[in-house]
Parts: C-alpha cells; structure tokens; sequence
C-alpha cells in the first residue's frame, strides 16, 4: 500500500466526523467537566440509578463490532462469564530497503472466556480465565525485511493454534493481595502484567507492543502472549499508589514450539523470575490530576547457554527495566479520556558475553482524542533502539571472514507515525508507517521503509 493511498485514507475519515461514539454512562444525574457528580435541580424527580445490567449491555454496544450479540452477553455477565473475541490484522509492505521488498499480511484470532468464581460457585475473589488463538499468514519482518523488532503487532508467535491461558486468579484482603496460577505469560492481551502502559498499546510494531522488546530477547522462552507456560504471579497493592508484583515461570523454549500448540505441560524449566514496584500516580478514584505510571523491575533467567567470548556455557542471564508515562495535557473534560501524553522504557542487560541486546529503549508521543468530533482515534509517534553486544558482534566478524552471509549487527532503531481511527464500535483501522534504521542490526542492510493498516476487531 503506497503512502498516498493512506494519507487519501486517513483524510476522507477524518474530514467525515461520522465515528460511531458511544456515550458516556453516568451513575446519577448529570456530571460537571471535572467528572464529579451533580445531583438533579431542585424540584425535579430524583433519578434512579441505572440497571446494573443495563449499564454494561449499553457498555457492550459501545465497545464491540456485534454489541450484546442479541443479549447473550449481558446475560452471561450476569452470571459471572465474560466472553472476548478479537481479530488482530496487520497487511504491511516495504516498497524500498531490507533484504528483499514484499508485501504480507498477518493476522491472530483470539478467544477468552472468564469467569467470576463469586457468581458461579459462591468463591468470591477469584476468576477463572481460559484462551486460545490462531495465528496465520506471512510475516514481513522475517520473509523480507530481515529486521529484529517486528513489524506487525500480530506477529508474536509463529503461524498455528495454540492454547494461550489456562489459569485461576484469587484475591484476598480485599482483592490488596492477589495471587494467579496455572499457564500464564508476563504480559497480557487484556490488562496488564509486567512491564506495561496502555500507551505501548496504541503501535502497530512490536518493538513498543505490548512491553519493551528486549525483555523477551534477552531472556528467551514461551513467555509472551500468546505463547504460555506455567507459572505463578503474586501482587500486593496496599491502599495508597505502590504496588509490588513478582512471577515465576517455567522457560523451557520447547514448550512454545508451533506443534505443541500450547498444548506441552512438561516442567523442564529453567526458571525464568521477574519482579516489579509500580507507582500508580493520580489513579485514586478521587484522583483529579493527571494520571503517571513508574515501573521498576528486575529478571533473571537460569541455565548455562554459550559465551559469546568462549567455547563454555554461562549462566547469569539477567536484566533490569524502567517504564514510565505520564498524561501531561489534558485535550477536554476530564472523563473524557482526551489527553497528550509521553512515555519511555528501558531495559539493560549487563551481561554481554550472554546477552545479545544489552541496551534497548523507546520514547514518544500519544495523542488520545486528538480532535474534539474525534474523541475515540490515536494519534502516536515513536522511536525505538536496540543496541547488540559488542562481544558478540566481534565472534560475527570472526564468523563474516569465512561465511558472507553473516551480518554482524550493531544497533537497531524503529521509528513509527499511525493514526488509529475508530470507524465504529469495536472496528479500528491504524494507517502507519515505520522507518526501520539498519534492519537486524547490520549496517550492511539497506535501511527500509514500511507501510500498512493494523486493524482491530472486536467482535
């Protein structure tokens, strides 16, 4: 798809204004533009405070393709049972640089189904959640443009069916404690796990979506959605803005292997842990400032794997990380979810004889609501780098002096513009564009540009 065709896109869209938005739901009278509450003029009836059920059957309306398929979803939420289903689409090509120019699309289906234990079996606290996805099509980074950070948010996991989750969550203390087990990973398709912020949400490339890449690259293993493993998570959350969170998970690459099809229960290990302490900045639910986010935390990966700098096997592969994000303008009524905000990762691996990117961040801007009859679209830009171990680029040229092919690699570097426009509800389309700065890490690849659509379907 060539550059004026999606800027022609894009202009007709936005010069149309005619997005379906939902409207807001309000819990009792009107509300004022600082979001608090007003109660009816004098002399009017009192009004009654929505239907519990009729609330989120509207919410289902507003968020999804096939709103409250005819009532079933409503009822099920009424019993306990939510049920998701998504289509991620991503048709990229690069018209210029990379290994070779080419043109694919890229897609991963989802089903969630979650249950409220409190509802269904009296267990209150605890929910039951259970997945699958498919992934199929072509990928672009692999087939064409030989790059590290993908190009397509789809492009997480090879082409198959796989089982993604298979887990049971309790919350105790007031839900202040809450503990899940069973097949998890350490990012979620809904919510939030470790290393998140809603703002990494609104890119197409994987460099940003949907944690800071480098975690996974440095520390290999089934461990990001959709590929799933055993594991255990812990969080605790005291009244106040701090949060600790750690996990422990079973690595074993084999385990995310396409024909397994999440379907390998083994426990080989090695074990790979992480922990985290957040602070959730004006997030109360009385909060009127703008909303931040601080993350830090820390990994560790068992097992030996080959030095870079020897022929023996080391051990100590670890890692440390930084995301922040911060609303810093605010684009209209508070509860309107407008704003402009910045945000920035980081992660290091200090260990270059066995880590191969010892240095990644990102940084950029996101623009929620970027205009007034708009208020649903995104407008985002970002940039991402991946710095290679210098150990490691030296045995590539060892290895470049008696084999052409290998590319020894230096730095990688993503740029990304998208406008996500949302068409109606649950339907969106992201035209965007990615400048991809010494593809793999080789100065040697010309660098390339890429074009395409990430649609989102929620059905």
């Amino acid at each position: 798809m060539g550059a004026s065709c999606l800027l022609l896109a894009v202009s007709a869209l936005l010069a149309s204004g005619s997005a379906a938005v939902g409207a807001e739901t309000i819990d009792a009278g009107t509300e004022s533009e600082t979001g608090q509450s007003v109660e009816p003029g004098a002399g009017q009836p009192p009004v009654a405070p929505p239907d519990a059920g009729a609330t989120q059957a509207q919410a289902f309306r507003e968020n999804h393709l096939l709103g409250d398929w005819g009532g079933l979803r409503s009822s099920l939420w009424g019993k306990g049972i939510q049920a998701e289903v998504l289509l991620i689409t991503d048709p990229y090509g690069n018209p210029s640089g990379g290994l070779a120019r080419g043109f694919t699309s890229y897609s991963m289906v989802s089903a969630d189904l979650k249950v409220d234990t409190g509802k269904t079996l009296g267990l209150k606290g605890g929910e039951f959640h259970v997945g699958f996805a498919v992934n199929f099509g072509s990928q672009l980074s692999q087939d064409y443009v030989g790059n590290t950070f993908p190009i397509q948010s789809s492009d997480v996991s090879p082409p198959g069916p796989r089982l993604t989750t298979l887990s049971y969550s309790q919350g105790l203390f007031d839900n202040q404690l809450n503990v899940r087990l069973g097949r998890l990973s350490i990012d979620s398709l809904y919510g939030e796990e470790f290393a998140a912020s809603s703002y990494f949400r609104q890119f197409t490339s994987v460099a940003f979506n949907a944690i800071p890449f480098a975690i996974f690259y440095n520390a290999p293993g089934p461990l990001g959605y959709p590929a799933t493993t055993w594991g255990a998570r812990v969080r605790y959350k005291p009244a106040g803005d701090l949060y600790v969170m750690a996990g422990l998970y079973n690595a074993d690459p084999d385990v995310g292997q396409p024909n397994a099809y999440g379907l390998d229960f083994t426990l080989r290990g090695p074990a790979f842990g992480i922990g985290e302490i957040g602070w959730l900045r004006n997030q109360g639910p009385n909060a009127t400032g703008l909303p931040g986010n601080l993350k830090l935390g820390g990994f560790v990966l068992g097992g030996a794997v080959p030095a870079y700098d020897s022929t023996s096997t080391r051990g100590g592969r670890h890692g440390f990380y930084l995301v922040a994000d911060q609303a810093i303008a605010r684009l209209g009524p508070q509860t309107g979810g407008r704003q402009l905000g910045v945000f920035g990762s980081l992660v290091t691996a200090p260990d270059k004889t066995v880590s191969p990117m010892p240095l990644f961040f990102s940084t950029g801007l996101v623009v929620n609501g970027p205009f007034a009859n708009r208020p649903k679209d995104v407008l985002a830009l970002g940039v991402a780098y991946g710095g290679y171990s210098s150990i490691l680029r030296r045995q590539q040229e060892a290895q470049a002096l008696l084999d052409a092919a290998v590319r020894p690699q230096v730095s990688e570097l993503t740029l990304e513009l998208s406008y996500a426009i949302q068409l109606m509800p649950g339907l969106t389309l992201q035209p965007g564009m990615q400048l991809l700065i010494r593809p793999g890490g080789s100065p040697s690849t010309p660098n390339a540009l890429a074009l395409g659509v990430n649609a989102v379907v929620s059905f």
